[in-house]
């Protein structure tokens, strides 16, 4: 039997990466990675989706026997999958509204194309090929540009009645607190994501605070409001807390207490089996995920508490391409 690929794509606040996918496997065969920009338009954000698209084809050298039969993408914002739309993305630009983007995808590749959020995406791929493998409930939460969340229950996605189930990182820590990118006021997003990292601590770099980020980073602008959260990467990060800085250490500390505080909420509501943490920050600074994981125990009620498994992703960087992927097979009926 021939080997059937599909085609994902992963749209974040900070870079689109995309990769052709084995779908009998879930390895990654040829990929492909752009930056994102957060005054692209309608017609950029889906140029750069052809571009970086057809760069991991050319990479996976499929040949046309053996093409993709489908395209699932994963986007950081909010969507309408029975429609193929992008509804809005508070991560990226604010000037993409209802952008049709499956059917573009399918009018330029030529098979059919779906799309969903990116975090419900990454639990496809965690629950088939990843950490979430022979568990029906578990809660996938991924923290980068943003934080977002994924619900699976008995084996399947929850959805909700709007498709926006899971939005872990819009839930209120903080009553009357920090301004989400969102608009909303106190959500964990503004005080676990990457962005929100960077943010306080560009701020008390610029009160003086002493830091080897200056020496990391000897071209970092305190006074920069680091739009998206692009000032400070996750790797940068884990050097500073490798390094024992103060600074970066307490910062990423609270970070992950307020994560943590989130997770312990989700715990109450949903009694998952386990929780799978993923993303950029999670992958590169253990802080966080130690933090956040003691937190989540120690503010949970002590019966779902004890019983719920905290694990790590488990297909890494690539949850997200190998979900959209399978999301972009199941539209061409290629996979159940």
């Amino acid at each position: 039997m021939a080997t059937r690929y599909a085609l994902g794509v992963d749209f974040g606040g900070t870079k689109v990466l995309a990769a052709v996918v084995d779908l009998s496997t879930g390895n990654v065969v040829g990929t492909a990675k752009k930056k994102t920009a957060a005054d692209d338009g309608p017609d950029e954000l889906m140029d750069r989706l052809f571009e970086t698209g057809e760069a991991a084809i050319k990479a996976a050298r499929v040949g046309k026997k053996d093409g993709v039969v489908g395209i699932g993408v994963g986007v950081a914002g909010q969507v309408d999958a029975a429609r193929g739309l992008l509804l809005g993305t508070p991560n990226l630009s604010q000037a993409v509204v209802d952008l049709p983007m499956a059917a573009r995808l399918t009018e330029r590749f030529g098979v059919p194309a779906a799309l969903r959020n990116d975090v419900q995406i990454a639990a496809l791929g965690e629950g088939r090929f990843g950490a979430g493998q022979g568990v029906g409930d578990f809660l996938c939460v991924f923290v980068g540009t943003g934080v977002g969340g994924a619900i699976v229950r008995d084996g399947a996605l929850m959805t909700g009645a709007a498709g926006t189930a899971g939005e872990i990182g819009h839930v209120v820590v903080d009553a009357n607190g920090r301004l989400c990118g969102c608009g909303g006021r106190g959500h964990l997003e503004a005080y676990a994501s990457r962005t929100a990292i960077t943010r306080a601590l560009l701020g008390d770099l610029h009160r003086g605070r002493s830091s080897v980020l200056r020496e990391l980073m000897p071209e970092l602008d305190p006074k920069d409001d680091a739009p998206g959260g692009t000032a400070i990467r996750s790797g940068v990060l884990a050097k500073a807390v490798a390094a024992r800085d103060g600074l970066v250490t307490e910062t990423i500390a609270e970070a992950g207490r307020y994560l943590g505080l989130g997770l312990a909420s989700a715990v109450n509501l949903l009694n998952p089996t386990r929780i799978i943490l993923g993303g950029g920050v999670i992958e590169a600074v253990d802080l966080l995920f130690e933090v956040a994981a003691t937190q989540a125990r120690r503010e949970a009620l002590p019966t779902p508490g004890r019983s719920v498994e905290i694990v790590k992703a488990g297909l890494g960087d690539h949850a997200g391409v190998v979900g959209a992927a399978l999301l972009g097979a199941m539209a061409a009926g290629a996979v159940s």
